[in-house]
């Protein structure tokens, strides 16, 4: 894993090269031009003192340090490899569901075991949070990029970009209520979010979100540990900057680091889940901040007992300076989500017009909100079947420096999701609602997954795994997370399948059908992606 060492500063790795024991290296001369380096298990001590003797051997051995940094770089690739791999050593495949459960003040935060085989294999990890009205997530920034699904409930969220300007300022008429000298509240934007949108957070940037709906917010969040901004190890690590709770991931790093009664100490202590400034004298804070130290002290979170949780309860509401909320009120409800929708298209247009020649956006002004399972204008649409939407880079720019997409999917009972892969990229599937049938195959050509998921579920699709779905409820509904930016998806079967790009007398010879056989397998099924149930073909 690489950047493992980054985490181990207290106890640094000792060199020690001696060439008394085996194995040994040893450098030998080719070229004037070219050295090799190659391993040697047979090397006597005296043939050893004959190379060193050598004054080219002596001009070669000040180039060692370079060596063994290229030979370390050659092992940490191996080792990635072999971890990168482990997708293919996965005849088996399992529906998760979460395993571990956070209680907080305002809701509940519930994780999925980042050290499972098939989350591994994606370099990912997931959670779900729910906040229930007047709940506040504490700011929080993390170790890789991540996109949350709002599954249900509304609120507002804001991502801080260091060093961009504070554009929302409080009205002067507000500011006449406090002392004169305070001076008027200036953040950075805030935003609204709904149901079915998908937000972008970049790695390392802190992000706050609050419910000011009165229904609960259900968000499912992915974290791609795999992306290169990771410099850490593979661990999901979640970095408060207020409160006193545990961060959601750290259940699973105690269980890999149980050694023996220091450790159990150490983890004891990690257990207590301080923020980012518990770990500074308050007298640091107090002269950083330029305030006293009862203040410098609140901010730490050393107070257990006053809050509990990532998740906090805000009585009486949140006072900030926002947009209003275009959701108030029952009667004026459909009309406003409505022109949601037609502004979040507008956006999508302006994205796909003003081409990838890095005008269109600046950090400080990136659009990190985007409508994914409301949209009316679904890539896929049959109307007996269902509809299917992604999202990319080309619609959402800022996911081109998270490198992931996304996809939303309907199905009716019995509408199929026809035999498809992704070329380049995994996929992880939340369920939203319903239940379906899925299958998926190995590449040994075995079913690597033959059963029904549901609701609360995740199954992570291997690169290049085949995989169909079946919907068995009357509504089925899903969300995909995929590990590329601009994912691909290749089908086998249907309108535009691989199959039916192929000559007839090719699929005759490859699966020994007569002819007749053969234009009935390219030509029979019309659809493009959904099959409506009993195979009325209306795409």
């Amino acid at each position: 894993m690489h950047g493992e060492e980054c985490l181990n500063l207290s106890n640094p790795p000792r060199c020690d090269v001696s060439l008394n024991h085996p194995p040994v290296f040893s450098i030998k001369m080719i070229t004037p031009q070219v050295l090799r380096f190659t391993h040697s298990h047979t090397h006597t001590r005296s043939q050893c003192q004959s190379h060193l003797n050598n004054p080219m051997a002596k001009f070669c051995m000040l180039f060692l340090p370079l060596c063994f940094l290229l030979l370390s770089s050659w092992c940490l690739g191996s080792q990635q490899e072999f971890e990168e791999n482990e997708c293919l050593q996965m005849d088996r495949l399992e529906a998760l569901e979460p395993d571990h459960r956070i209680n907080s003040e305002a809701g509940t935060i519930e994780t999925w075991n980042p050290n499972n085989t098939q989350l591994k294999c994606g370099g990912v990890a997931l959670s779900r949070c729910t906040m229930q009205p007047n709940g506040l997530r504490l700011p929080s920034y993390s170790n890789a990029p991540q996109l949350i699904y709002i599954v249900s409930g509304n609120g507002v969220f804001s991502v801080i970009f260091p060093g961009c300007a504070n554009t929302f300022v409080e009205p002067q008429q507000q500011q006449r209520d406090r002392r004169r000298w305070s001076p008027r509240d200036r953040h950075q934007k805030i935003q609204h979010f709904k149901p079915g949108d998908v937000l972008a957070i970049p790695t390392g940037l802190s992000f706050w979100m609050y419910n000011n709906g009165p229904n609960p917010v259900v968000a499912i969040s992915l974290l791609y540990t795999n992306s290169h901004h990771n410099q850490l190890d593979q661990n999901p690590r979640r970095f408060y900057l207020a409160g006193n709770q545990e961060q959601e991931f750290l259940h699973y790093q105690r269980q890999q680091q149980q050694r023996g009664q220091q450790g159990e100490q150490q983890e004891q202590q990690q257990q207590e889940g301080n923020n980012m400034f518990s770990g500074f004298m308050s007298e640091f804070l107090a002269d950083a901040f330029n305030i006293d130290e009862e203040t410098a002290r609140k901010i730490q979170g050393l107070d257990v007992g006053r809050r509990q949780g990532g998740i906090i309860q805000v009585r009486g509401g949140l006072r900030i300076l926002a947009p209003p909320s275009r959701q108030s009120g029952s009667q004026q409800q459909e009309q406003p989500q409505a022109q949601e929708e037609e502004e979040d298209e507008g956006e999508d247009e302006r994205s796909e017009s003003g081409g990838s020649n890095g005008l269109e956006e600046t950090v400080c002004t990136m659009r990190l909100r985007h409508n994914l399972g409301r949209s009316k204008s679904p890539d896929i649409f049959v109307s007996t079947a269902g509809t299917i939407k992604t999202v990319n880079r080309l619609d959402f720019p800022v996911l081109a420096w998270l490198k992931l997409s996304a996809e939303h999917g309907r199905l009716r009972r019995r509408a199929m999701l026809v035999p498809h892969y992704n070329i380049n990229s995994n996929s992880i599937m939340y369920v939203v609602r319903g239940r379906a049938m899925v299958q998926v195959v190995h590449c040994s050509g075995n079913a690597a997954f033959n059963r029904v998921i549901e609701a609360g579920q995740i199954l992570m699709v291997p690169q290049n795994f085949a995989v169909a779905v079946r919907a068995e409820s009357e509504r089925f509904e899903y969300v995909s997370f995929k590990t590329s930016d601009r994912a691909m998806m290749a089908t086998l079967a249907g309108r535009t399948s691989i199959l039916r790009d192929m000559p007839e007398e090719v699929l005759a010879q490859s699966y020994q059908l007569r002819r007749d056989q053969a234009s009935q397998l390219k030509n029979s099924n019309p659809n493009s992606y959904l099959v409506p149930p009993n195979s009325q073909f209306d795409d």
